[in-house]
């Protein structure tokens, strides 16, 4: 899978001022080398043309999370702002002396919208200048990331591993409340939250026996997911074929030897924790095998295939449940 493509937003300085943090910021953070993350950063203009451009730019190019900085004169902590409003008013001139009040930034959308990043994971007792912030303001920032948001919902764009877009605003303060150096490693920590999630090959056997009913086996209450219903099988290891991971996993699993008959289908699925990339594979139990014998799983049973979704399923082993329903 491809490294995660990041879009970085900063702005200029608006307000007659020189400088912008959120320029700084983004502007070092794209001298670095962040491994398995492309940063594409952009700094933006305080105007019209500014707060549409992100917006614009994720319908051409695919991304897996912007992240949009901004600089708030308020805030005393970086601020993750969990919602845009519909609405702009502007009590100083942008940069292109354009100045709106109290109108709606687009007719025809929802009154707010809220960031599709679980921004709650990111409080930290020791991250105390984090704050949440429900209140981006009506100035430009509020419109741009407004913006963004309406793209993304009503174009149902997606990052790689198929989450709705992960899009954040974030309102830095003056370097005077939080170092520059300390921003820039929290922004790049968010960065990796957001996006570095370990991928697993995974194989699963579709075992049937001699009245077309499926093997599933209960996972042990000690294990991760205790006691949800899978389909048997494992990880695969750096370097190994498909097919020797599933005859391995069964043999460690069952004590079954087992024989590769035809793919059944592929799904993926994004744990918190991790994202899996989950193969099934049609298997028959071979005529010279062991009986059957649990290792790991606390039980299994012979399922029809019409029954099998009365049974409490690994969430990405429901996907499989409704493939090899759909296949029969």
């Amino acid at each position: 899978m491809r490294k995660a493509r990041v879009l970085l937003t900063g702005f200029e300085p608006f307000d007659g001022a020189s400088y912008n943090i959120s320029k700084e910021v983004v502007t070092e953070i794209s001298k670095l080398d962040i491994i398995n993350f492309e940063i594409e950063s952009k700094i933006l203009t305080v105007d019209e043309k500014g707060s549409k451009y992100v917006s614009e730019l994720i319908i051409e190019k695919e991304y897996d999370c912007v992240l949009q900085l901004g600089f708030s004169k308020k805030a005393r902590t970086i601020n993750l702002e969990t919602q845009a409003i519909n609405k702009i008013h502007m009590t100083i001139e942008d940069n292109s002396k354009r100045q709106i009040l109290n109108k709606k930034i687009d007719m025809f959308a929802k009154s707010k919208l809220v960031s599709t990043v679980d921004v709650e994971g990111f409080l930290e007792k020791e991250s105390p200048e984090i704050s949440l912030s429900s209140d981006a303001g009506t100035f430009v920032c509020n419109e741009s990331y407004f913006h963004t948001l309406n793209t993304i919902f009503s174009q149902e764009l997606c990052d790689r591993f198929g989450r709705k877009l992960p899009c954040l605003f974030i309102h830095l303060p003056s370097n005077e409340y939080v170092p520059i150096s300390k921003q820039i490693e929290i922004i790049i920590n968010i960065i990796k939250k957001i996006n570095d999630k370990k991928i697993i090959d995974v194989v699963a056997a579709i075992i049937r026996n001699e009245n077309g009913e499926i093997l599933v086996a209960k996972r042990d209450s000690n294990q991760p997911h205790p006691s949800k219903w899978e389909f048997p099988g494992g990880k695969v290891e750096p370097n190994e074929l498909e097919s020797d991971a599933l005859k391995r996993e069964i043999i460690e699993e069952l004590k079954l030897d087992i024989e590769i008959v035809s793919t059944c289908g592929e799904i993926t699925h994004l744990y918190d924790e991790y994202f899996v990339k989950l193969k099934a594979i049609n298997s028959k139990i071979s005529t010279n095998s062991s009986p059957i014998e649990l290792m790991v799983h606390e039980e299994i049973l012979w399922m029809p295939i019409e029954d099998l979704k009365s049974l409490d399923w690994l969430e990405a082993n429901l996907k499989l449940v409704n493939i090899i329903q759909n296949q029969s």
